[in-house]
Parts: structure tokens; sequence; C-alpha cells
């Protein structure tokens, strides 16, 4: 007997290489296709691209798992051939079955497999492993046809699905620039007059009564913008000035009777304005100025005064601009201007400054600019408005939209007698004209930043984009199944492959070591030794069986020919009277058919 050349360390460590690389990839294709889910396709290469390299995983992890697995269906093969003969018919396909999906249907395989693995499953414990062949063998093989089908299910994990989506640019967004040249014009003996161009702006926005259209920087764009402005905001009169301008007109009745709407730029005397206004020509109605103005002073305020047909008594109004810090969502949803102030916080009450001063205040620009806005309402506000007949003298504030509060809406015998409750009172519509006038200077670039000068900010785009849509747990279960199932493969090749105490290759080096008994000269006539297919039918019947060890020199280790008459010799370690071994013995019984030829004759015909 001759030592057995023992499991050299390349096999099993192959084995287990291939396991766990195909483990990794498996692992690396979920992380890749997780990172792709839920962003953008771009464009169609990119698209193609991630297709392909979601195959390229698929593909390298079925190759190196069916390589864990290849390499342990060989060895429970050999395994096979140690335990029983096996003809050359059969042996062909359990050797190519790898290789050729024809082979699983040899009738033989199918016929005699389930036999063998119920019974080795029963007699598991009792007999051992070695006595399981065909489940083992069947349980190698039927992963590596599974497998490659993650090539099939895990690539398409990954789709793509159309989704209303956002992405952030960085864009400049101009702010308001309150130059003095670009918003006023110095008039002689009086503050800063509205320049033509800031005349226009205003009479737009007030008269039309909304926002006017703030250029987009894109299609469906969205930003915050934070900013300091000057704001137009009015309130009830305080208690001071209403009793005031209530007494003066009701002493007055019989000249402000047919009046509905009055309005005047307030000074520190408010007897002297409402005579100014009521007294004095109107091409001599000019805004007063006080260089004596402070911030909790009345005087300097646009004040309103109306007299509804249904109000007991005058309402009057205040108004003035005041420095205010806002934060605003500018958006275009599909087109469409959406503008909503979130925070503002209003700073101080802006007081009008006459004229230009030296040393020049580092804020004179703004100041200035803000008085002229300032000036640019009075002018469009200030004024008489009457009842009979219905005229106003300077005022244009039936043009605007606060004809239609609550208090003007009824001073006229045309508009009826009731108040109506839905409508926003006096003090609310010119505050709400006030944020439209504000907010509307970004719609005109001529009072915009350049956009070198402007802030970059981040932009929100939102749009119908095509994002990729990962399908983790179809891709979980493909690999975890193949993954699992390669495991128990590698497990089983390692338990056969230290069963036979030898590693195996599939190579044709193998084959050729494996068959130097010389009884294979016999079996294989001359004119077949080219190999070509199908094989002579002494060799398809002929009956093999593998010995780790020969006897003599003769008889040398590897694949012993049986003839079919004799009986099957017994493999290492077998009993005879295992269930195996005994229903082995009764199948080749019934497949026993008597031949003329003796055991004994030498011709090649005696081996089938």
């Amino acid at each position: 007997m001759k030592q057995q050349d023992g499991i050299h360390w390349r096999m099993p460590a192959a084995m287990c290489a291939c396991w766990i690389i195909g483990l990794g990839l498996a692992i690396g294709h979920h992380f890749y296709y997780y990172s792709l889910d839920g962003t953008r396709v771009g464009n169609q290469s990119k698209q193609e691209w991630a297709q392909r390299f979601g195959t390229a995983f698929a593909f390298l992890t079925k190759t190196f798992l069916t390589t864990a697995v290849g390499i342990a269906c060989i060895q429970s093969f050999w395994w096979i051939l140690r335990l029983k003969p096996i003809r050359f018919s059969t042996l062909d396909s359990m050797f190519d079955i790898r290789g050729s999906i024809f082979n699983f249907f040899d009738f033989h395989i199918w016929l005699r497999g389930p036999n063998v693995a119920v019974l080795g499953l029963i007699s598991w414990y009792a007999t051992g492993l070695r006595y399981v062949p065909w489940l083992i063998f069947f349980f190698l093989t039927s992963p590596y046809r599974l497998i490659p089908l993650v090539t099939v299910v895990t690539p398409s994990t990954l789709s793509v699905t159309s989704d209303v989506g956002s992405y952030v640019l960085q864009q400049p967004i101009p702010d308001v620039v309150y130059e003095f040249g670009r918003f006023s014009t110095q008039a002689d003996g009086g503050g800063p007059q509205p320049s033509n161009r800031l005349t226009r702006q205003v009479m737009s926005s007030v008269i039309q009564g909304s926002l006017l259209q703030v250029p987009a920087p894109g299609s469906n764009a969205s930003y915050t913008l934070d900013f300091i402005a000057p704001n137009f905001q009015c309130q009830n009169a305080s208690a001071y000035v209403n009793k005031t301008v209530n007494e003066y007109l009701l002493d007055h009745s019989s000249m402000t009777f047919r009046q509905n709407f009055l309005a005047f730029a307030s000074s520190r005397n408010l007897t002297s304005d409402l005579e100014f206004m009521l007294f004095s020509p109107p091409s001599n109605q000019m805004w007063t100025w006080d260089d004596n103005l402070n911030a909790t002073d009345y005087a300097g305020k646009l004040i309103f005064a109306t007299y509804g047909n249904v109000l007991p008594q005058r309402l009057v109004v205040e108004c003035a601009l005041y420095n205010t810090s806002f934060t605003v969502n500018f958006s275009w949803p599909n087109g469409r201007q959406s503008i909503d102030i979130v925070d503002r916080k209003v700073l101080h009450r802006v007081l009008p400054q006459r004229e230009r001063l030296s040393p020049t205040p580092a804020n004179e620009d703004e100041v200035l600019s803000y008085t002229a806005i300032s000036n640019a309402l009075n002018n469009l506000f200030v004024g008489v408005c009457f009842n009979y007949p219905q005229r106003c003298t300077n005022s244009q504030v039936f043009s605007t939209p606060l004809a239609d509060s609550a208090e003007l809406s009824t001073s006229t015998d045309d508009e009826g007698n009731k108040l109506p409750s839905r409508l926003p009172t006096l003090a609310q519509a010119a505050s709400q004209m006030g944020d439209n006038l504000t907010l509307s200077f970004f719609s005109n670039e001529y009072f915009l930043q350049n956009e070198t000068e402007a802030q970059r900010i981040n932009v929100t785009y939102r749009e119908t984009q095509t994002k990729y849509v990962y399908s983790e747990k179809n891709l979980l279960i493909g690999y975890g199944v193949s993954v699992f199932v390669s495991l128990l493969c590698v497990i089983a090749g390692l338990l056969t492959m230290w069963n036979n105490g030898i590693a195996f290759t599939d190579s044709l080096s193998t084959i050729v070591r494996a068959t130097r008994n010389k009884k294979f000269e016999d079996i294989v006539p001359g004119d077949k030794t080219t190999g070509s297919d199908p094989p002579p039918e002494s060799l398809a019947k002929t009956q093999v069986l593998w010995v780790p060890s020969g006897a003599t020199d003769d008889e040398p280790a590897g694949l012993k020919p049986i003839p079919t008459v004799a009986e099957p010799e017994k493999a290492e370690n077998s009993g005879s009277s295992s269930p195996i071994a005994f229903t082995n013995r009764i199948w080749e019984r019934k497949s026993y058919r008597p031949t003329s030829t003796r055991v004994d004759n030498t011709s090649p015909e005696g081996f089938i």
C-alpha cells in the first residue's frame, strides 16, 4: 500500500478565497446600488455605465461563487467514485454536469439519486457522511446551476422612475441698491424728490395693487433672501392726532361735510397742516418740512382722514416709512410667482432728510433714497376727495387698492351704506400696499446690484427628474440565498476533501494520472483513441471505481475498471451491512445481464 499524497493547501484555499471574494462583491454591489438610490440619472451615458457596473458586479459575484461550488463539486465527484463503481456513461454525465445542461437528462442519475438520498438521510448518524454521495452531489451541482441566476435578478434591482426632485445651485442674487442718484433728485428749498424712474416704479406697484413680476433665476426656482429695506406701514392714529383732526374738521364742517378723504404730510402743528390743505390753492399744497423731527413725533408722517356714510366720526390713520429687516421666500412653481414674507423686524422709523449734509454720513445715500420714496407716496396720496360731486384734488387714492378698504368703500353713495365685514381696514390695505412696494423694487434691474456685486446664495430648483430606484430587498434575497447555499457547498466540499484525504481538480492531468491502470488499454479499441464522440459502447458500459492507494504496480491508485458481471468492490471503510451498500447490490442484481463471455476472458469484451 502506498501512502496517499495528502490534501494540498491550494484547492481548499482557492475554494474558500473564491467564496469570500464572491461575498465581498455581493456586498459591494449592494452598496453601489445603495449609493445610487434616489439620485438623478443624468444623461443616457451615465445610466448605461451604471447598468454596466451593476452587471459586472453580478457577473463577477456569480463567477467566484460558482468557482467555489465547482471545486467542491469535483471533490464530491471523486468521493462518489471511491464509494462504489459507476458506469462510464453516468460518469461522463456527472463529470460534465457543470458544462452541459443536457447531462441532467441522464435518467440513470435521477433514478438512483432519491433512493440513496433518503437512505443516507435516515442513516446519517448511524453510518456517517460518506453514505450520502448522491444527496451531496446534487446538493453541490444544483446551486451551480442556480447561482448564475443572480446575473439576471440582481442587475434588475436598480431601475429608474420619474419624480419631482430638487437640486441646489449657488447663484448671484442682487439686492436693491439705495443710492441717491437712482432714487432721487435734489429739489430747491425742499427734501429729496423722487426721480422719474422711482415715480414710475411707485405708481406701477401702488396702482396695480400687487407685486410686480420679479425675474426668476430659472424655471421652478426658489430661494430665501435676507435684506434690510424701507417699509411703508400704517396704523390707527394716536389719541392726540385723532382728537386734533376730528375737532378741527368738526369746527369747519361747513367746508368739509362733502369731503370723504383727506391726506396730508404732517408737521409739528397739525392745525396749520389742516389749514394749509383746506385753504391753500392746490398748486401750493406741497409736502411741509420741519427741521426738528424725531422718531417719537407724529410729525413727518402721512395722515389719512376718511369720513364714510356709516362712520360716526372721521377715521384717522397715520403712516410712516420704517427701516425693516426682512426674510423673504421667493419661488416660481410652474412659472407662477410666489413671494412670502417669512419674518420681519422693524429696526427704526426713517426720519426724512432735507438735503445732503457735510461731512457726509455713512448712510446718507440710504436716508436720501428712503426720503425720496416717502415723498413719492406723498405726491400720490396727499390731497382732498369730495362726495358731491365725486372728485379728488391732487390725490389719486381712489385709483389704488385703498379704495377697496372697509372705510373708503362706504364713503360714496354708489358703494352702499354698509361696512363690508370681509374687506381690509384702511390701515391694513395701506400696509399691504407698502409690502408690495418694498418687494417690487426687486422687479426692476435699475435699482438692483449687478451680478459681480451680488451675494451668491443657494437657489433650489424643483423639476421632474429621472431618479434611480433600488429594490434592496430583491438584491439581498438573491445574493443571500446564493451566498448561503454556496457556503453550505463549500463546507460540504471541505468535508468530502477531508474524507477523501486528497484534493482534486478537474484538469486533464488529473484524468491522465488517475487512469494509469493497464486494464483501460483493453477497454478502449485502437480506433477510438482519438477521444471523439460518442465513446465506444464497451467503455460506456464499463464500471469504474476510484481507489486511493494501489496494491501493486499492476494495480496502481486511481480509477480501476470493474467487469459488469463481477460483484462491485466494497469501498474503503464501507460496511457490507449498510443500507446504501444493500440497495446498491439489489440494483446491481436487477441490472445484471448474462453474457456469453467468461469473466476470465482477456478480450476487451469481457469488461462490458
